[in-house]
């Protein structure tokens, strides 16, 4: 009986010892989002066209989420389209006639847009500073 205790051990300690390094996971591949618009200083009620790119490392397209608001001082202040998520792949623009257009009340503050996306399950921020006339 005291043999095949004795084994169990040896056995279990075997085992123990055993096991492989874990692998550290892979990083996970770059996202890259652009934002482009014609000026940094938009017009009190006029259209903003606002244009978002989100690619890989290589520049090819992705698919992505995106939701959009406006930020003062790093505190968000405002939803654009009232916080509506977007789905796409590689290039998103607002449709001609819904472009972004600032209030009044905007007029010469500094502010930031700021695109939030999210691709290959991986989330990025991207702003683009404002400063409405």
């Amino acid at each position: 009986m005291r043999r095949i205790a004795a084994l169990a051990v040896v056995l279990v300690a075997a085992g123990c010892g055993g096991h492989p390094a874990a692998k550290p996971k892979p990083a996970l591949p770059p996202v890259n989002v652009t934002i482009s618009s014609p000026t940094h200083h938009p017009r009190v009620n006029k259209p903003w066209p606002v244009t978002v790119r989100v690619t890989d490392g290589a520049g090819k397209p992705l698919a992505a989420r995106l939701t959009m608001r406006i930020v003062f001082g790093g505190t968000p202040v405002g939803k654009v389209d009232n916080g509506r998520v977007y789905r796409f792949v590689g290039t998103w623009r607002e449709r001609k006639g819904n472009e972004i257009t600032w209030p009044a009340a905007s007029r010469g503050q500094p502010l930031q847009f700021e695109a939030i996306v999210t691709a290959r399950h991986k989330t990025v921020r991207q702003t683009w500073s404002v400063q409405v006339r």
